[in-house]
């Protein structure tokens, strides 16, 4: 059932299949003419249908939306975009540099794939367990490209229904295109994956990526911080109120998590997959083993080491050799 937030917005719960957090929350929002629609949820004929019966339980129908606003183009917030553009013809939004993952993730190819196994193989995956980096690809969600974004987005820009006025703010981190949307006059936060009430957002480096997101998301959790917001509308779990204090949270489980990384390398070098070994995944649940994880949250573990392993590389605490074409990281 849809949940009113305040007078024009709603929450829309569409269903998640096979996945412990369940729902994608979805938002929204009148308009002088029509409804904005922040996020979609996944391509499935049961989250399609679950999300026509939130819309109609909040008075509304496809037709009548306007404007979609894209968190970021993972298939749980992107998945449905399509299949309302073709009913809507919406006008939709997402920050440019999510389009990478429209070919790495839409559109896979066995030569990513290759590429991807390669990848993992040179962090220290044994060659017989490489199906665990195949597990995010592939499947009925793999058939072309999705619906291209109308719009582009960088950052800084307002999106406005004539009754409610959106600041963008580029969050990168838990995607590179990541963005939150903040509605100052209401005080009301929009934070997509980036800030999340019980998990943590996963921050992974993908197979082949110079970049270093967990820096970003690092920085990305201080920009947001300090904004004046009395309500946090995340795209999982619940909406919650105290954002600073949210942030301190997150960015201590990543220091502590970078501890637990520091601490296993003061016995020599390993590869990325050998510490994810080492460490407890999932602490706010109660913490699981590496090797009680199912295989496609494995391939999460080790990018999740990964970009920790990159961060603090980058920081100079610690180095990488290769050996026999692997890759093996110890401290400085």
């Amino acid at each position: 059932m849809a949940t009113a937030i305040i007078p024009g917005i709603c929450e829309l719960l569409v269903p998640i299949p096979y996945n412990p957090l369940e729902n994608t929350n979805i938002y929204l929002l009148r308009g002088n003419d029509g409804y904005l629609l922040i996020d979609t949820g996944w391509n499935s004929d049961d989250s399609f249908r679950a999300l026509g019966e939130e819309l109609a339980d909040a008075g509304a129908d496809f037709k009548d939306i306007k404007q979609i606003v894209v968190t970021h183009a993972h298939f749980d917030h992107y998945g449905l975009t399509g299949r309302i553009h073709q009913l809507s013809k919406a006008k939709i939004y997402m920050h440019h540099m999510d389009e990478e993952i429209f070919r790495t993730r839409y559109a896979v190819t066995e030569e990513y794939m290759r590429q991807s196994e390669d990848w993992f193989y040179s962090n220290g995956v044994p060659r017989h367990e490489m199906p665990i980096s195949r597990m995010s690809y592939g499947g009925p969600r793999a058939t072309g490209l999705p619906q291209q974004p109308d719009v582009h987005l960088n950052g800084g820009e307002t999106i406005s229904t004539g009754i409610f006025n959106l600041k963008v703010i580029w969050t990168p981190g838990h995607s590179p295109g990541h963005i939150c949307l903040y509605e100052p006059k209401h005080k009301l936060f929009f934070s997509g994956d980036h800030v999340l009430p019980v998990i943590t957002p996963n921050i992974s480096l993908p197979p082949g990526s110079p970049g270093n997101p967990l820096a970003d998301f690092l920085k990305s959790l201080e920009l947001v911080r300090n904004l004046d917001v009395t309500t946090v509308l995340p795209a999982h779990e619940n909406i919650f109120h105290d954002l600073p204090k949210r942030v301190d949270e997150i960015i201590h489980h990543h220091e502590v998590r970078t501890d637990e990384i520091l601490e296993t390398l003061g016995t020599g070098a390993k590869t990325a997959y050998e510490i994810s070994g080492f460490i407890t995944w999932m602490p706010e649940l109660g913490g699981v083993k590496f090797r009680n994880l199912m295989p496609g949250d494995q391939r999460s573990a080790v990018s999740e080491t990964l970009a920790h392993l990159r961060a603090i590389t980058v920081d100079g605490k610690v180095k990488v050799t290769t050996r026999n074409n692997v890759f093996y990281y110890q401290c400085t």
